[in-house]
């Protein structure tokens, strides 16, 4: 399954390039209150929620009336909300009074409901446009709702609807489906395919996380001998379940901690296997402006590749998202197999951490960082062709736009360990990226 970048959020950054529509604010996000520390919080307000309702953000809050003020949970807090991603600024400010101090919350928010024009790209297809809607705080629930429809390199049709928190421990509900119909490159032959999926989950405890998955998932080729099925389409049903540990300080900018998880899937119907993922990630923290991004990711699939595997799930290496430095139509079609070992150490300087910057009366959170990386790969079905020699590396450097719902857009220039040069074009960090097989 191919990347797609769909999202107004980096429209707004390439009007920020453009510049003359967007202001920028004051930087919002710095906590001042350590003279206030152990004083008595007598009272918390909010405002500037004109559509998130109160009990979105209030749950977010941990700092709580009658508790000595701690500034480093009110630097949590802060960040508990914007990991929300529905506001362009989080603002906090302590008032003092005769009996202590009231912890004042201000927000400015995105735009509740967005239509756009939908941009996508993969490297196998190049770009798509199309139309689409969405609203990441829908109602001001903070709920996701969208839709949107592609065509050119892609023909796409798109549709999400989730809820990060209905109830008790971060109960949350994810619905996604897709039509699809796209050339691949990879295996020479157009594909049409379908999605349906359905994902619930929970917190175990703060740190904790597991999520269920059920879904459908479909595949057409016009052509023999590329689906599992002889009529040239499977049909795909798939369950599964992960557990994890997140102990990341930011999810839009990670500094420190990890985010850790196993899962297993198996997929029945005309397929018959069973994939599993070890998935580590750590950032360490290098200085005020400084941090590592590293960590391995292995994916093994039981079966046979053409029997119980269909051909088009093998892992295909090379693009922005695996190993940079390739190009995933030449790497591709060399490096491949039903099972893949990455391994990615990534240097990360902070340009601008995100600020406001504000749309007509809307703010939009960004930022810029430079990133120097090393990425290794391989792929193998049989074991003997699990080896070093088969084993590729590339390294290189890029900028970083961070956005809110994507974390980041990608612009990497990647070396092969051959010297070739490519550039690299990617949306989410390479850690969500190289998970979802996204080429």
């Amino acid at each position: 399954m191919a990347g797609r970048l769909h999202l107004p959020a980096l429209l707004l950054a390439l009007l920020v390039s453009v510049g003359g529509v967007l202001a920028v604010e004051p930087d919002s996000t710095t906590i001042s209150v350590e003279e206030y520390a152990g004083q008595k919080i007598t009272n918390i307000t909010i405002q500037g929620n004109n559509v998130t309702e109160d009990y979105v953000i209030a749950r977010q809050i941990w700092s709580e009336i009658g508790n000595p003020l701690d500034p480093e949970l009110v630097a949590e807090d802060v960040t508990r909300l914007d990991n929300l991603s529905i506001f362009g600024s989080v603002e906090v400010a302590v008032i003092p009074n005769a009996d202590g101090v009231v912890l004042n919350f201000s927000f400015t928010e995105l735009p509740w409901l967005i239509p756009y024009p939908a941009l996508s790209y993969t490297e196998q297809n190049g770009f798509s446009v199309g139309l689409g809607v969405t609203s990441p705080n829908f109602l001001g629930h903070g709920m996701i709702l969208g839709a949107n429809v592609l065509v050119g390199g892609t023909t796409t049709y798109n549709f999400r609807a989730a809820n990060p928190w209905i109830f008790g421990n971060h109960v949350s509900a994810d619905l996604r489906a897709f039509h699809k119909i796209r050339q691949n490159t990879l295996l020479d032959y157009e594909e049409t395919s379908d999605l349906a999926q359905l994902i619930g989950g929970t917190y175990l405890g703060e740190r904790g996380r597991f999520l269920a998955t059920v879904g459908y998932y479909g595949v057409a080729s016009d052509k023999d001998n590329i689906t599992l099925s002889p009529d040239n389409r499977d049909d795909m049903w798939d369950a599964g379940a992960s557990i994890g540990y997140d102990s990341r300080d930011s999810w839009r900018l990670p500094r420190q901690g990890w985010q850790n998880d196993v899962a297993a899937i198996y997929f029945g119907g005309s397929a018959n296997f069973l994939a599993v993922n070890f998935d580590v990630r750590r950032y360490q923290p290098m200085g005020s402006k400084n941090a590592i991004a590293t960590g391995p990711l292995l994916s093994i699939q039981s079966g046979t590749v053409g029997v119980d595997v269909p051909s088009y799930m093998q892992y295909f290496l090379g693009g922005a998202n695996s190993i940079r430095g390739y190009k995933l139509d030449d790497l591709g079609r060399e490096l491949f197999g039903q099972n893949q070992f990455l391994y990615t150490l990534e240097y990360r300087y902070v340009l601008s951490a995100p600020r406001p910057y504000k749309v007509f009366k809307w703010s939009i959170g960004m930022g810029f960082e430079l990133a120097g990386f090393t990425d290794v790969g391989v792929a193998w079905s049989r074991s003997q062709d699990f080896s070093l020699n088969r084993t590729r590396i590339g390294f290189g450097a890029g900028l970083r736009v961070l956005l809110p719902a994507v974390e980041m857009v990608r612009f990497d220039i990647g070396i092969s360990q051959y010297g070739d040069v490519v550039f690299n074009f990617g949306i989410n960090s390479i850690f969500f990226s190289r998970r979802q097989r996204i080429r």
